[in-house]
């Protein structure tokens, strides 16, 4: 604001005071015309800083927040929680499965061929559940404390894990469904020759491969959900929109 002096103010009134006050005036004008020009270039600078440092810097992920912590926990609890829940019913039905098994060796030839399948796939279920039943505690605490304490790492580190888990699945579908054909060509084959301990054996092998696909292909969804939600924990979009040369990052 320019302060704007008529002609008959800038007469030199009489007294000291008159000259003092004057003065003051004169001076106070004189700032405010040289600031002017300052005050107009300070927007024009302070936008060009701004688009100068925001095109050095690179934006870099942001760290999980709480959020998505809590989430991560909850996901991976719930997880290995159905994983030890999968190995008490591994665990239950192997030993369901070897004492049909054992019954069945003391019955006719076909029971007996049908016995030794179903005490065979017993024990897998036996080793495999009670392998991760006992470890799923401790596997867990640690995995707990490694997402609280680097949470880059465990994402890293896990998401590597789960994916060979995922890929062991491929695997392991392929060997069942061998062991599914297998099964029924044992069946065929001794149906044809009359062979009932074939025949048994057969019966056993599909029941088996049967029981192994379904056992997995649960497992293979949890593994999946929760290799997902690894993949998406600590995920950041970057928008950046520039409003009157002000730019604004959101993370979400």
């Amino acid at each position: 604001m320019l302060i704007l002096l008529s002609a008959k103010s800038r007469e030199r009134p009489d007294g000291p005071i008159s000259d003092f006050l004057l003065a003051c005036l004169w001076r106070v004008r004189g700032v405010l015309r040289g600031a002017r020009w300052y005050i107009r270039l300070a927007p024009a600078f302070f936008f060009l800083c701004h688009s100068l440092f925001a095109a050095e810097v690179t934006p870099v992920p942001a760290p999980a927040n709480a959020a998505q912590k809590k989430a991560m926990f909850q996901a991976m609890r719930e997880y290995f929680r159905e994983e030890k829940t999968a190995a008490k019913l591994a665990i239950f039905g192997s030993a369901i499965a070897g004492g049909s098994g054992v019954y069945l060796m003391t019955q006719s030839d076909l029971g007996r061929g049908a016995g030794y399948s179903l005490i065979g796939v017993a024990a897998i279920g036996l080793a495999v559940g009670g392998g991760v039943y006992f470890r799923t505690n401790s596997q867990l605490r640690r995995l707990e404390d490694q997402l609280d304490a680097a949470p880059l790492d465990y994402k890293r580190e896990e998401g590597e894990r789960m994916a060979r888990v995922n890929a062991q699945f491929r695997i392991l579908k392929i060997a069942e469904y061998s062991i599914l054909g297998l099964g029924v060509a044992t069946t065929v084959t001794g149906a044809v020759k009359q062979a009932d301990l074939t025949t048994g054996v057969g019966i056993g092998l599909i029941i088996d491969g049967g029981l192994l696909l379904l056992f997995d292909h649960f497992a293979e969804t949890r593994a999946h959900v929760y290799a997902q939600r690894i993949t998406e924990f600590g995920a950041a979009a970057r928008t950046v929109d520039v409003i009157q040369g002000l730019s604004f990052d959101y993370r979400f």
